[in-house]
């Protein structure tokens, strides 16, 4: 089954493939050009987090027990448990409700995998910011578990849950940056890809600012060509 996805940003994206692979289940050649771009681009993320306004702290989304790289040292020890202050129930109800629009980002095709998939739906690390906590959730694809298709950030406004962004892609990750930016990565195949090696990488910028994400800067990399 292929479950379709869309950026934050709502833009299409190549369709999630059942017989997709994580990276690095097999060793290739684009991988090591992807993990040499990687360290680029994360390199111009830094530079950018670094000369921007906002506040310090940065958040790292990923699922328990399996942490993605961070690009900079993250304390959520003060945000709590994960499941707190709203269950990961509650969290479903309001993705399918809002039929996967959030302040940023529109995920419909998703909220329809959380919808129909209960184990799909995953608490990861939350964090905290300022005095304000955001849960976090990642959702699988059904056809291949270990496989994230989407992250979602939710806030509490009022007593009650907000999807505050959802990010979509191709073996998505969200990572943390400072400065009130958080990165999307995501894998970009081409015609003739196998699934273990995609031969693209995209990744996107986000800053917290005036109690929202909004898209900053994007770098994409396929075939070889940024």
């Amino acid at each position: 089954m292929s479950v379709p996805s869309r950026h934050a940003s709502g833009e299409a994206v190549r369709p999630v493939r059942s017989s997709q692979a994580l990276p690095g289940r097999e060793s290739c050649a684009p991988a090591t050009r992807l993990r040499t771009f990687a360290a680029i681009v994360l390199a111009a993320v830094m530079a950018f987090t670094l000369t921007a306004c906002g506040p310090d702290r940065g958040l790292k989304v990923s699922p328990e027990g399996s942490p993605a790289p961070s690009l900079f040292p993250t304390d959520t020890a003060k945000a709590g448990p994960p499941n707190e202050p709203f269950s990961l129930e509650e969290i479903r109800e309001t993705i399918v409700d809002a039929s996967g629009v959030a302040v940023t980002g529109s995920a419909p095709e998703t909220a329809k995998v959380v919808a129909d998939c209960d184990e799909c739906l995953k608490f990861a690390t939350p964090f905290h910011r300022d005095d304000q906590k955001f849960q976090v959730a990642t959702v699988a694809n059904p056809q291949q578990r270990d496989e994230l298709i989407a992250g979602a950030v939710i806030s509490n406004r009022s007593g009650k849950p907000r999807l505050e962004l959802i990010a979509t892609g191709n073996q998505v990750k969200l990572s943390p940056g400072k400065n009130g930016t958080l990165v999307v990565q995501e894998a970009m195949f081409a015609d003739g890809d196998d699934a273990c090696c995609p031969s693209g990488l995209s990744v996107q910028v986000y800053r917290l600012h005036d109690g929202r994400f909004e898209p900053g800067q994007r770098f994409t990399r396929l075939n070889g060509e940024t």
